[in-house]
């Protein structure tokens, strides 16, 4: 048994508990080169927004990579909110807002998903999801799933943080009409609490049928649809299910900086390790398991058109790519999280989720630059001659580098605005959970209300 922390037990009735925010200051050397770095991502998009248009498809293959990288984890953190409410999970408490609040910095996808649509050739003529359908596909229907994604998982985070932000704003005086309206007049009825309860359950309900949807048509639209040959009804599954994984690792790794440098690293410990360490290694397995269920299809139908998009990502052009991705989504993280003392620590878990981020960049790489870089999409075959890689230039590694600071400093600036804690279940977890003796050892008993 591992214990929670004591911070997150002691946490009484009265007074009420206020979660804080996470401060932070543009002096500290840390913030100041993500800043530094952001500024430089956003310099890197305006010079590439001057090479928009289909004509210049292949300059933007690696904000595609970008883009799913952030569709991959940023939009997957979430989830880990939602399951853990849906299973009663009272381990994920400290980590439930964590992962909610990546919600905010996975809206800036949009940003990179408006110019990236715009470069796709039109429908007519070559492999796509949509049969030649006309009515705006396929920039209307990848932005219409990827906006009810992000308005569900909205949603979701605001219905979570609304009696949190009622008790900070109430104690600081008088609270204003816009604010009364954003609270939803909150006074804490027992009406009001079964809203907030249902509200949360439901807008992360939708908010996992979204982010299917938005896996299942991006894949294809940025990806099968582009480059000729490549067919495979299981590659959305796995991008999907990848996208979970990296979700996983980098809440995992958000967990272990919070508790060591924030406030409220005190009620983060090794509970919550336990746990998302079995899920990141199901994640794990299932990678393999989607993987090999692809690969063995285009094995066995040796259907030459398919064996020649499957090796020019796997064997050919883009194999680097694919064994750091490999190395880095399963051998690595399956070596070690099979061994309990990994899984149940917080800093060697964060070492081998480190992994997964890394090697989802690669994997990444492989799947979708080939896709974006092709000249003729309406071809029916690569051919014996498979193209060359695509590398990154300058401007690509500054793009890819910045844009991860800006993913960080969006969370970081989210993290500041709304409570970094979900208040309300964290107290609710306290007072429901008691340590007794049971024979010669000690466990904790739970309560569930509901």
């Amino acid at each position: 048994m591992i214990k929670p922390e004591e911070a997150a037990l002691q946490i009484k009735l009265r007074p009420a508990f206020k979660p804080a925010t996470i401060r932070f200051t543009p002096r500290n050397a840390a913030i100041a080169l993500l800043v530094i770095l952001a500024v430089v991502g956003i310099a890197a998009y305006i010079i590439k927004l001057g090479s928009w248009g289909e004509d210049n498809r292949a300059s933007w293959a690696y904000p595609t990579v970008v883009l799913m990288f952030i569709v991959s984890t940023a939009a997957g953190a979430p989830l880990i909110a939602y399951a853990s409410r849906a299973a009663r999970g009272y381990w994920a408490l400290p980590s439930r807002r964590v992962a909610e609040l990546y919600i905010i910095p996975a809206t800036l996808s949009y940003v990179l998903l408006i110019p990236i649509l715009a470069t796709l050739p039109p429908l007519e003529g070559r492999a796509n999801l949509w049969f030649n359908f006309h009515a705006g596909a396929p920039f209307l229907t990848d932005a219409l799933a990827v906006a009810t994604m992000i308005f569900a998982g909205v949603g979701m985070l605001w219905i979570s943080a609304v009696p949190d932000l009622a008790v900070s704003w109430r104690a600081g005086g008088d609270v204003s009409s816009w604010r009364r309206a954003l609270i939803f007049n909150w006074t804490g009825t027992t009406r009001q609490w079964i809203v907030i309860r249902v509200g949360t359950r439901v807008f992360g309900a939708f908010y996992l049928m979204a982010y299917v949807y938005s896996h299942l048509v991006l894949s294809t639209d940025l990806g099968q649809s582009l480059l000729p040959g490549w067919r495979s009804g299981i590659f959305p599954a796995y991008h999907a299910l990848t996208g979970i994984q990296g979700g996983l690792a980098l809440t995992i790794v958000t967990l272990f900086l919070l508790k060591r440098y924030s406030s409220i690293g005190k009620f983060i410990g090794n509970e919550q390790a336990l746990t998302l360490g079995k899920l990141l290694l199901g994640t794990t397995l299932l990678w393999f398991y989607f993987f090999w269920s692809d690969f063995i299809l285009v094995w066995y139908a040796r259907i030459p058109s398919e064996v020649a998009a499957m090796q020019l990502s796997i064997a050919t052009s883009y194999r680097l790519p694919f064994f750091l991705g490999f190395f880095g989504l399963f051998l690595i993280p399956f070596v070690l999280l099979i061994f309990n003392p990994v899984r149940r620590n917080l800093w060697s878990l964060t070492s081998v989720a480190v992994v997964v981020l890394v090697g989802l960049v690669f994997d990444r790489i492989r799947l979708f630059v080939p896709s974006m870089t092709h000249p003729d999409p309406f071809a029916h075959s690569l051919g014996m001659d498979l193209p060359a890689a695509y590398g990154p230039n300058a401007l690509d590694v500054v793009f890819v580098v910045g844009w991860i600071a800006i993913i960080a400093l969006t969370f970081l600036w989210a993290a500041s605005r709304l409570p970094a804690l979900v208040g309300w279940e964290l107290r609710e977890g306290a007072l429901l959970r008691r340590e007794q003796r049971f024979l010669k050892g000690h466990v904790y008993v739970l309560g569930k209300p509901d």
